[in-house]
């Protein structure tokens, strides 16, 4: 990644740091620990769900890691569920260069603002071979009870050219 990318990278991060930080500062270990007993059960419940759902769907943790793979998605890209949760696996290692600066670009727009609407763009996923996969894709971030995101849900479906 070249080094403009990562400028327009950490701008995007510099946009929710400090409400971020302002939000998660007074919480205690308990609550720390409550919040993972929480997205723990939210995997369990979206894992049942996916697995009914058709459309290629990936969920990851605000930081970006692959918690929950869809089988759907591992026929699109050809990643194994195995080689995306056997070893923490972040959705932007997946993405092209230049998709994955606007997923970071459009979840600093949306990670605070207190909705939970989709946000949806054209990027471009790489298989294990690092060859291209054009796909529309749309993200839903989910909150915890303390108005946190807490996982990201991510459907993609392939551009057919």
């Amino acid at each position: 990644m070249c080094r403009e990318d990562l400028m327009r990278i950490s701008k995007a991060l510099s946009l929710f740091r400090p409400s971020f930080l302002s939000l998660i500062m007074n919480l205690t270990e308990e609550d720390l620990v409550f919040m993972e007993r929480c997205v723990q059960r939210t995997l369990l419940e979206y894992e049942k769900l996916i697995s009914f759902s058709g459309t290629p769907t990936v969920v990851w943790r605000r930081t970006g890691e692959v918690c929950l793979v869809g089988k759907e998605f591992s026929l699109l890209t050809q990643w194994t569920r195995d080689m995306l949760l056997n070893k923490k696996t972040y959705i932007y290692e997946l993405m092209e260069n230049q998709s994955a600066v606007e997923y970071w670009e459009k979840f600093s727009t949306h990670a605070y603002d207190n909705t939970d609407k989709a946000c949806s763009y054209s990027c471009i996923l790489l298989t294990p071979q690092q060859k291209p996969v054009p796909c529309t894709f749309c993200f839903t971030i989910k909150r915890d009870i303390f108005d946190l995101p807490s996982v990201i849900i991510g459907n993609f479906l392939p551009i057919l050219s």
